[in-house]
């Protein structure tokens, strides 16, 4: 049994963290994914962190970067992507680039051709195209969301999609959308947008390739380092029911408002311990936006 993970962050000093994992099967079933991970493969962006710098730089260099992607997949299909992005941030632009992404990287275990033809600069474009993508959602104008300090790790290499690792119906019993300050929650690894995410971006990019539930996982987690208040729920809850009922004839011929695959939030996986004060935290993670090393134990 899985007891521990230890996350090292690293500047002119390193800060490590340590989070007590939950006694859940689905919290111990990742932790073992997470352990081969691990010693298998290395983390895609040890330096993708949100929201812990000012709005104005993280939004620059969020623009620099996916317009960077989107130079280099137009070098390649000249043309190819119809849009970059400017200072204004549209929601609707990210939308479309987000789709441009679910398209033409296609599924895990089926990549689109496009993807599978690119050469290795364009496929890595299009892969960063959607993290940057997601950099941006906060800030854009249209946006639901909020810029709040978050840690994604990944892992690129690792064998994922539904031959590997399902959810289970009990799994989805843990869904929470009441995030609370340094938890770790285990991350959708769909190409697509689960309908909580396609409501909070307003996306009318919506189709069979758009939507697609939380179903499968793998090691690839999220540290949230917020909470959610009372108010925040009650407005994210009345955001995700009102992009529902506005689209409720395509849902209902998937899966209706009640289906667990359409629950709102994550799975809870870990909480950190520490003797630290949440700004503590912030404070020392900002100066430290560089992951050097996960253990677990």
């Amino acid at each position: 049994m899985y007891k521990k993970m230890h996350v090292t962050y690293s500047g002119e000093d390193d800060l490590t963290l340590t989070y007590n994992i939950n006694d859940t099967s689905i919290a111990q079933r990742w932790a073992k994914l997470l352990a081969e991970s691990v010693e298998k493969y290395s983390i895609d962006d040890p330096e993708r962190l949100y929201g812990f710098d000012t709005e104005t730089l993280e939004r620059q260099r969020a623009i620099d970067a996916i317009n960077k992607c989107v130079d280099t997949i137009n070098d390649y299909k000249p043309g190819f992507v119809e849009r970059r992005m400017t200072s204004e941030l549209i929601q609707d632009d990210l939308n479309y680039l987000h789709h441009i992404f679910e398209v033409y990287h296609g599924m895990l275990n089926e990549p689109h051709e496009f993807f599978t033809d690119a050469p290795k600069e364009v496929q890595q474009a299009l892969g960063q195209l959607n993290i940057e993508v997601h950099r941006c959602e906060a800030m854009a104008e249209g946006s639901d969301r909020k810029l709040l300090p978050r840690h994604v790790v990944t892992y690129y290499d690792q064998p994922r999609g539904p031959e590997y690792r399902q959810l289970e119906d009990e799994d989805y019993e843990h869904f929470t959308d009441f995030y609370e300050f340094g938890t770790v929650y285990l991350l959708y690894v769909e190409i697509g947008k689960t309908l909580q995410d396609l409501a909070f971006d307003n996306d009318q990019h919506i189709g069979d390739d758009a939507y697609k539930p939380f179903r499968n996982y793998a090691s690839d987690f999220v540290i949230r380092y917020f909470s959610t208040s009372h108010e925040t729920w009650n407005r994210n809850r009345k955001i995700f029911r009102t992009h529902y009922e506005e689209n409720q004839n395509f849902y209902n011929a998937r899966y209706d408002y009640s289906h667990i695959y359409n629950k709102p939030g994550d799975i809870p996986l870990a909480k950190l311990q520490t003797h630290l004060s949440p700004e503590q935290v912030i404070n020392e993670i900002q100066k430290k936006q560089f992951v050097s090393n996960i253990e677990l134990s």
